[in-house]
């Protein structure tokens, strides 16, 4: 319940008065009618909770076959909004409709981010402000995998075929670049499928690196992940078996289980402060033998583990990453 104050000093109670029921939390809150003067039909505009507009040109029947008049159509739509008070403009442009690129530059607006199929363009309307619209992407995300050997305690190192670690001959991690919308989780299990064939359960992330400056000037997030394998291997190896390596053809030249003591005093991971501290975390992640959360054995089970919780207010679930120890 809220109380507000009445003119005369007293109270009332404010209990969802004025708050209309929306689909989305990302909806307006109150909802916005269309105004019949823009030149754009109700079903290509989104107001979004910022007091922006996002235009899909792709609902405007008359620019299906080119820009003519678009130019005009979006110097009033311009006009208008800015009279409205709106703020950020977005105009979302598919490839098909790439031709409609140029008069939108001309009237102000430049490229926010562009992917495979698709660019954004955006315009800050206010004069009196600066903009307040964020960034692109800036941020890749990968994944090194930790795998242990059930009996041994060594770790899964890969040699590459091409790139830095190639170049140097490094013994590395499984490692790669998380999919759009995939889980860092989800990420560290499929790329130790596809480099060396063996099935793992992601366990927690033992760390993570933050570095800028990397491809396209773009920060990076780099997780390392415990993962363990599957028990199939762990019943293979007390059997007498060997667990079978399948190194991905186009990628690594070979797979192997090597000391972590040897992975860390290679040239390069010596010389670096950054890396002589992420190895430290690995190896403190397996010293005693190997712990897994699951097990709940002291200091070794620290780290990162992951939950696929709802989120509640909207649909769909998100990925969380909490404290083993908390």
């Amino acid at each position: 319940m809220v109380l507000c104050s009445n003119d005369d000093g007293s109270s009332r109670s404010n209990i969802n008065t004025a708050i209309p029921a929306r689909k989305s939390i990302d909806d307006p809150l109150h909802i916005l009618q269309h105004n019949p003067a823009l030149p754009f039909p109700e079903s290509s505009i989104k107001h979004d909770t910022y007091n922006g507009i996002t235009l899909d040109v792709t609902k405007v029947p008359q620019l299906s076959s080119g820009s003519s008049g678009f130019e005009q159509m979006l110097t009033t739509a311009l006009n208008i909004w800015s009279h409205e008070g709106r703020r950020g403009i977005w105009i979302r442009i598919p490839t098909t409709h790439a031709y409609l690129i140029e008069p939108a530059i001309k009237l102000g607006f430049d490229f926010q981010h562009a992917e495979p199929g698709t660019c954004v363009l955006t315009k800050w309307l206010p004069t009196d402000t600066e903009s307040r619209l964020p960034n692109g992407p800036s941020h890749q995300v990968g994944v090194g995998v930790l795998v242990l050997h059930p009996l041994t305690g060594k770790m899964l190192a890969v040699q590459e075929r091409t790139g830095p670690a190639a170049a140097r001959k490094l013994w590395k991690m499984p490692t790669g670049l998380t999919d759009p919308g995939e889980d860092i989780a989800a990420a560290a299990v499929r790329e130790l499928k596809e480099e060396t064939g063996l099935d793992v359960e992601f366990d927690k992330i033992i760390c993570f690196r933050q570095a800028h400056g990397g491809l396209f000037n773009k920060s990076d997030m780099f997780f390392v992940c415990l993962c363990k394998l599957a028990p199939k291997y762990e019943t293979l190896v007390k059997q007498g078996g060997e667990i079978e390596l399948l190194p991905q053809e186009e990628e690594i030249l070979c797979a192997d289980w090597i000391d972590l003591e040897d992975y860390a005093v290679q040239g390069v991971w010596s010389q670096s402060p950054l890396y002589k501290e992420m190895n430290k975390a690995m190896i403190n992640a397996a010293r005693k033998g190997i712990s897994y959360s699951s097990s709940g054995d002291g200091d070794e089970a620290h780290g990162f583990v992951s939950k696929v919780l709802p989120v509640g207010f909207r649909p769909g679930n998100n990925a969380i990453y909490v404290s083993s120890k908390l």
